[in-house]
């Protein structure tokens, strides 16, 4: 907690309102927090607790203004900062890829992430079973790009539609997740792509991110944002700290790895390094 708030002064010190650094930031922050939610072990459980989260988010959208971009923690740049397999440090001198949700978006987002990591399920096996290499199907919108119907009005007969077909895509990866055996979920893809196992972990995280995105925004202005981040983080690690050595429950990133807590923290710190290294 010590380092964390040395960290948290550092950064308000050194950066301005407004500042690029500043939002990349409250992300790693943000990420933070949502790693160290404890999940089950199991990664289908997670699945089903993940997406129970989210839909209580996911019913609550007609109270949300329709038309309004409301802007996420995540940005363009930490996505590539936690994916790419040899990743640059965090400085991002040319702006930020922001991450925004309307409810109709919100509802996109999560109906098209669930189909793109099904056909990925049915896409390993065959690729694990029968040495067929997967065909990309990345057909969808990403977070980063708002389309005309994103923004329409959504009343409760629409939403009810959508819920429909969101809890049918639900409810088929959770089936089909659950007659993976062990082996096929840790099978390692022969050109260094995710397990199965840390598939599902991450789609699980992004169930909730996606559904929660409106109900859980945080305030409008840069330090403010920060500051809440930074709220938030402490008190998911006096949580985790609370909870101790509990063998029933991962600590799951984005995207998919597990962690210890004192490694969540470590990145925390790495990635603010990283952030103050370019005020330098």
């Amino acid at each position: 907690m010590e380092t964390l708030v040395t960290s948290r002064q550092r950064i308000l010190k050194t950066i301005a309102d407004g500042d690029t650094v500043l939002a990349h930031a409250t992300a790693t922050r943000m990420i933070g927090a949502h790693t160290l939610a404890p999940a089950p072990r199991d990664p289908v459980r997670h699945l089903e607790d993940g997406y129970a989260r989210a839909r209580r988010h996911l019913a609550r959208l007609t109270v949300h203004d329709p038309s309004r971009e409301v802007p996420a923690f995540m940005t363009e740049e930490l996505f590539f900062r936690l994916t790419d397999a040899q990743p640059a440090p965090l400085t991002a001198p040319a702006g930020v890829g922001h991450y925004t949700y309307t409810p109709r978006k919100t509802l996109r987002r999560v109906l098209d992430h669930a189909l793109d990591h099904l056909n990925q399920i049915d896409q390993w096996l065959a690729w694990q079973r029968h040495g067929v290499v997967p065909t990309p199907t990345d057909g969808w919108v990403p977070s980063t790009v708002t389309l005309p119907d994103d923004r329409l009005p959504l009343t409760q007969p629409d939403l009810d539609a959508w819920l429909w077909r969101v809890d049918q895509a639900a409810r088929l990866v959770q089936q089909r997740a659950a007659t993976l055996t062990e082996a096929e979920l840790d099978w390692q893809p022969p050109d260094g792509g995710w397990p199965l196992r840390r598939v599902l972990h991450h789609l699980a995280r992004w169930q909730w991110l996606y559904a929660g995105s409106l109900d859980e925004a945080l305030p409008g202005d840069a330090p403010a944002r920060y500051e809440q981040a930074c709220q938030r983080l402490d008190e998911a690690v006096r949580e985790a700290e609370r909870r101790g050595d509990d063998q029933t429950t991962v600590y799951a990133g984005l995207y998919g790895v597990l962690h210890q807590p004192k490694e969540v923290i470590e990145l925390v710190l790495t990635f603010e390094g990283e952030l103050l290294a370019v005020k330098r």
